[in-house]
């Protein structure tokens, strides 16, 4: 069955039943949520035919439909049910593999398996970003690493993710995304190349494969340093206090990148406070690393003085808060959640109290059930609901959505913040249960993509998204089972 527009034939068999040819047309079937994105909401649809399985009066039976989109078609002899339970038997070695305490973990592992995929221009294992939209992005794959590779103990999935992203690497910057068809990726992201160097380490904390680390890895993050330093594409480089820019007005690099037409709708291009927290986590990685391969940190600016100067310029005594971004025009005064990424990187550059009181800004303006708002509702520009048309949509898109991913750095800031009291495991318990009916409802087995601001955050967006799953489930062995090697750093 072809679609006469270049996509895949779609190739189905059915081991019990008859294929009775009909070629009828169903017109004009029409898509509600669709017409409320304000995207096209109808269309036809062929059907050529129906597989039909006789059963007598009392008679149960059961049948297999198997379906693909593969050149070679269904392999001869196929029984559908058997290829059912070998995929049911995969899953149980997953679980097993993961060491799955209970079922809402082995919920999340099976749903994590679906994000992790065969590139074939890399010939290595990427990571889907969401479905049914999304393609491999960089940043999402390297923030969603840990989550669906690291605590599920897929390691050599995770080699091959790290290798997919290092051997694309280009002038320090990891590729934003790879589009089929294209012969280059695109590399329009200051963070990516940054959470890799997070990645890495926390691969070599979880499996101590350090011959790898150093032989494959080091030699990339060096080159990542040294470019951040030096000054790469987009404007992205070191200021003379060692803190990184990066960005213009016209271009968004940062994970807030919605952009509707030429409406940057929130521009961030100076120094972004989650950029330096994770420039600072870089230097230190390096640090280590040169000192386990037995060379001598020679960084382009020590971690120390960074963080001095970090400090100066980000926190905000009277609100005891960090500020957003800082640019010549003065700092962003707005409450957004990357101010979170300072206090749950494992090298952090605040202090105990500093950290708590992120974490309890952020709880008080930006928690709601199923993530963090991405504004404060106290700011004018705030938008409560993910709803109407792309214009609107993008507009509403960080400007207060709610992020599911977002909930695995808060519950790890609110942990260390609270020196890992029991106190605070519980609380980071009740903070992760809501997901039990997430995935029992939009996603049907998935987490989504975004929620509404406003309560009761309804899910939008992708209703299976790689972060999101990634980092509730990372958060739930790592900060609430404590089931993870420990952080480099407790700050």
């Amino acid at each position: 069955m072809a679609d006469g527009q270049g996509l895949p034939d779609l190739l189905m068999t059915c081991d019990a039943g008859t294929f009775v040819p009909g070629g009828s047309w169903y017109e004009g079937m029409a898509y509600r949520a669709e017409r409320e994105r304000g995207e096209d909401d109808w269309e036809d649809h062929y059907v050529p035919g129906r597989f039909e399985v006789h059963l007598e009066a009392g008679e149960v039976k059961t049948f297999g439909v198997y379906a693909t989109v593969e050149e070679s078609g269904p392999p001869a002899g196929l029984n559908p049910l058997d290829l059912l339970e070998k995929e049911r038997a995969r899953f149980r070695q997953l679980e097993e593999q993961a060491a799955c305490p209970d079922s809402f973990a082995r919920h999340l592992v099976r749903a994590a398996d679906a994000f992790i995929v065969q590139r074939r221009s890399t010939g290595k294992k990427t990571v889907l970003a969401g479905y049914p939209w999304f393609a491999d992005w960089g940043r999402d794959a390297m923030i969603s690493l840990p989550g669906l590779a690291l605590v599920t103990r897929r390691f050599q999935e995770a080699r091959e993710i790290l290798l997919t992203f290092a051997e694309n690497s280009r002038r320090g910057l990891l590729p934003n995304a790879f589009f089929d068809g294209a012969k280059v990726p695109v590399y329009n992201t200051v963070d990516a190349s940054l959470w890799f160097v997070h990645a890495a380490r926390r691969y070599l904390a979880y499996t101590g494969d350090l011959d790898f680390v150093l032989a494959e890895l080091y030699p990339v993050l060096k080159e990542i340093i040294r470019w951040y330093a030096a000054g790469t594409d987009y404007n992205t480089g070191m200021a003379p206090d060692g803190l990184i820019s990066a960005g213009s007005p016209e271009v968004q690099l940062t994970w807030m990148d919605a952009k509707a037409g030429q409406w940057v709708v929130t521009p961030r291009h100076g120094k972004a406070v989650e950029i330096n927290a994770l420039w600072y986590n870089a230097l230190c990685v390096l640090e280590e690393l040169c000192h386990l391969n037995g060379d001598v940190f020679d960084g382009p600016v020590q971690p120390g003085l960074v963080k001095e100067n970090f400090l100066k310029q980000f926190w905000d005594e009277k609100r005891g808060c960090l500020y957003d971004v800082i640019t010549p025009e003065g700092a962003d005064f707005r409450v957004r959640p990357n101010q979170l990424l300072a206090a749950s990187l494992p090298h952090s550059m605040l202090s105990r109290e500093q950290a708590l009181q992120v974490v309890q800004k952020v709880w008080g303006e930006l928690y709601v059930t199923y993530g963090i708002r991405s504004l404060s509702p106290a700011d004018g520009e705030y938008r409560g609901s993910y709803t109407g048309d792309r214009f609107q949509r993008d507009g509403a898109y960080h400007q207060g959505t709610a992020w599911g991913w977002l909930l695995g750095p808060f519950i790890t800031a609110l942990r260390r913040a609270h020196g890992y009291s029991p106190a605070s495991r519980e609380t980071a318990l009740r903070l992760i249960r809501p997901f039990g009916d997430q995935l029992r409802d939009h996603g049907a087995g998935y987490i989504s993509e975004i929620f509404d601001g406003d309560e009761p955050a309804l899910p939008r967006g992708c209703p299976a998204q790689a972060w999101s799953v990634a980092e509730v489930l990372r958060a739930y062995l790592e900060d609430v089972l404590e089931m993870g090697p420990p952080v480099e750093s407790r700050g």
